[in-house]
């Protein structure tokens, strides 16, 4: 008998062919039931640098034959990389809610997305799904090529490294960062009533990308942000409550002047104490504005980006209705971190 070979004796060779069978079909998984309901996903640039902003556009297709959904779900985003590990997501309450699809309809809607920074460049693959807001059930079987757990492919992105971005320099009026305590991943940073960031000047066209809320109920008048570049050019913005709010704005190379570096001023019209207004004794900050996103692109690499207004004249809060004077070269600093 050769080494490592033995024989098996003629009862368990015909144990193991009648319990075969027997086991595969216990450890069968039960057929998917597929709804007529087909993902799909566009984007506004399919190449984006690592901390971006891009434009995603979902479809969800429902075919004559597609059953009504019977609960609440959201819909499942993920973004993998080239070994099919999970980088970030995009999950979200579709719009309209999936409760109300009918047959025969296309839905589809854009969200922005920030891309987080990520010690990782090259393809990734882009998944969608639907599961269950209450957490309770199963997820929908759709159409499409599923790549396991009723995740279906719907296409692909290229990132870049964070180099190919439009460096920010943070500099006064910034708080530390911190975390959300409904979402630990995400970090926001508060300003005080005055923020000024500033970059290398494209002499290109930008697009800037704000997203942020403050507390409303705690200033003493409506509170009003303006958002200038080069102290001279920009858009005001008048909160009108704490919801998250964001705003794209396009600002011309001519406007950006031929200084090498611009700034990037957030201006408050009044700032808030939490201790003076009892809303935090511990916390005797000036605060004015929470950012969660702040990102500045060359406009003519962004793809087509729904929603932006034009930047025009402005005037800082406090400051007289003239001109500044062009933005002074920025020392080097370090920025907060950025969110996610």
């Amino acid at each position: 008998m050769k080494p490592g070979r033995s024989r098996r004796a003629p009862w368990v060779a015909l144990a193991v062919a009648v319990l075969l069978p027997a086991t595969l079909a216990c450890g069968r998984r039960k057929p998917t039931e597929v709804n007529d309901i087909t993902p799909s996903f566009a984007v506004n640039r399919d190449r984006a640098p690592l901390g971006s902003a891009v434009e995603m556009t979902y479809t969800w297709t429902t075919g004559a034959s597609a059953k009504k959904l019977n609960q609440d779900y959201r819909a499942l985003v993920h973004f993998l990389d080239a070994h099919r590990t999970l980088l970030f997501t995009d999950d979200h309450v579709p719009s309209p809610p999936p409760a109300s699809w009918e047959p025969g309809k296309t839905y589809s809607y854009t969200r922005t997305v920030f891309i987080p920074f990520y010690r990782y460049a090259g393809e990734i693959q882009v998944v969608m799904g639907l599961y269950p807001t209450s957490g309770k059930g199963e997820r929908v079987g759709l159409k499409g090529e599923d790549t396991g757990l009723r995740e279906y492919k719907v296409g692909k992105m290229e990132l870049l490294p964070q180099t190919e971005n439009i460096f920010l320099v943070y500099k006064d009026g910034w708080h530390s960062p911190e975390s959300s305590a409904q979402n630990p991943g995400l970090e926001r940073t508060w300003t005080k009533k005055d923020a000024l960031v500033a970059f290398k000047n494209p002499k290109k066209d930008i697009l800037i990308y704000l997203e942020a809320d403050t507390n409303v109920k705690a200033f003493d008048a409506p509170p009003v942000l303006t958002l200038a570049v080069a102290g001279r050019t920009g858009v005001q913005v008048p909160i009108a409550d704490s919801e998250v709010f964001m705003k794209k704005v396009r600002v011309k190379a001519a406007d950006l002047g031929t200084e090498e570096w611009v700034d990037l001023r957030l201006a408050m019209n009044q700032s808030f104490v939490p201790k003076v207004k009892n809303l935090n004794a511990m916390d005797d900050r000036e605060l004015g504005l929470m950012v969660y996103h702040l990102y500045v692109g060359e406009a003519d690499a962004m793809g087509k980006v729904d929603g932006v207004v034009d930047a025009g004249p402005v005037t800082l809060p406090g400051a007289p209705a003239t001109a500044a004077s062009p933005a002074k070269p920025a020392p080097a600093a370090k920025p907060p971190a950025k969110t996610s």
